[in-house]
């Protein structure tokens, strides 16, 4: 049993701020791949990279099924920007 018709574009709201919240995650998470320091270096680097690599599958996935039910996916980042939950900090050195 599907989505019913009448739902589509409330169930396409819903998955593009999952959307938007995964690839912000997926942004953050380069970030940290990118930038990490410490004594773990090593395996915190690859943590962060085998999590990007988990969030591009799930990034995938969250944005063909907007286009399945009919809908297009948000991707600029201005549009991710405005739908996430997720919030910007940053760390001045």
């Amino acid at each position: 049993m599907g989505v019913r018709q009448e739902y589509l574009s409330e169930v396409a709201a819903v998955l593009s701020k999952v959307l938007s919240d995964e690839f912000v995650l997926y942004t953050k998470t380069r970030k940290a791949h990118w930038n990490v320091e410490g004594p773990d270096f090593y395996n915190k680097h690859i943590f962060f990279e085998q999590q990007y690599r988990q969030l591009e599958d799930l990034i995938d996935g969250v944005a063909e099924r907007i286009r399945i039910i009919g809908h297009y996916a948000p991707a600029s980042l201005k549009e991710y920007l405005r739908l996430t939950h997720l919030s910007e900090q940053s760390r001045e050195k």
